[in-house]
Parts: C-alpha cells; structure tokens; sequence
C-alpha cells in the first residue's frame, strides 16, 4: 500500500489509548470513539464511513483472554457474536479476516466478561482467544456500508492486547489500562508502518 491511504481508527474509549495519543493520532489518521457494547460501535462505524471512503479501518482495544496472558497484543482472523449468537438458534457463523493472524479468534458480547459472568456464558467463549465488545459489530457495519455503497471494502483491522483474564471487575480494568497503553500505541504503530510500507 501507498502511504496516502486513508485509514480509520476506531476505539470504544478514550482511556484506551490516552487524549495525548488520540491528539497525535487524529492530527495524521481519522480516528473515532464509538462507545462500549456492539450497538454503539455499529452505528460509530457507519457514521465515521459515511463521507469518506477509507482504505483501512483499524479497531484499537483491550480484550480479556482466557487463553493468553495479560498485555499479550492480538491481531484475530476469526470475529465472532457473542451472546445468544453462540449456542442457539440464532446462531451466526463468525466472519473471516484475511488480515489477521491465522486461526486468532475473538468474540464480542454485549457484557463485560469478569468474576461475575455465569459459569454457562463463560462456556460458551472458552473456545475462543480473547473477548471484546466491539469487534463483530464494526466488521459488520463495515461490510454493510460496503454493500449498500457497491464499494470495494476496506482492509479491515482488529489489534487487541490483554487487560484480564475474564476474571477482573471493570475497576481493575481502568487501573491495568494504565499500564497497557503503551504497549497498545508501539503495537498501532508497528501496524500502521506495516500498512503503509506494502506494495
């Protein structure tokens, strides 16, 4: 790729990369807080595409993981919904992603996975590598914009580093992020370097 190509960075909340690095950031990409939870990030998505046709769309966040250890960074092939959408008869196949690592999954739900989540609904993610709430929403908007344009999709993203185990409160959560956040920042720019140096 050029190194003028548009890219579009979306993240649920600010303290998930800091307002001195959102500033940054902002002043060389677009670059959009959704909000927390699938509904909030689909409709950021389809605003933050509306006007411009972006080459790249980047979801930046944390995630919890029962598999991998905390401030491990990902990059997931494999987006799934969660909830009701797992083991039902609502169930929907998970989206691929030919930018990611082969076989990384991730699956998002509309609640915080921690201490309290019921035994069953923790079932139901274990197989996956890590848990959000955003990221099958945004690929979805992304798809749908897409479609309904008869545009040529965007190179889509998922960047995610480890904040918890699934066993956390949201407190902990605000504390640790703290600690990730420059971890998440040299992971976006090794991304965004390897996004604009492709041929």
């Amino acid at each position: 790729m050029k190194a003028d190509k548009k890219i579009l960075i979306l993240l649920a909340v600010e303290e998930e990369l800091g307002a001195d690095n959102i500033k940054v950031l902002s002043a060389q990409h677009s670059l959009q807080l959704m909000g927390v939870g699938k509904l909030r990030a689909y409709e950021a998505t389809l605003r933050a595409l509306h006007n411009t046709d972006f080459d790249v769309v980047i979801n930046v966040g944390t995630c919890g993981s029962f598999r991998h250890s905390y401030a491990t960074v990902l990059r997931p092939s494999i987006v799934a919904q969660g909830d009701i959408y797992l083991d039902s008869i609502f169930a929907s196949k998970p989206l691929a992603l030919s930018t990611g690592e082969e076989g990384v999954s991730i699956v998002s739900s509309d609640n915080f996975i921690g201490e309290d989540t019921p035994a069953s609904q923790r079932k139901l993610i274990e197989p996956f590598d890590c848990m959000d709430m955003e990221a099958y929403a945004v690929v979805r908007a992304v798809k749908l914009h897409s479609a309904l344009h008869k545009s040529a999709m965007p190179s889509v993203y998922m960047l995610k580093i480890v904040s918890d185990g699934a066993d956390a409160t949201i407190g902990d959560w605000s504390q640790r992020i703290e600690h990730l956040r420059p971890s998440l920042m040299e992971a976006l720019g090794n991304l965004i370097n390897e996004i604009t140096n492709e041929d």
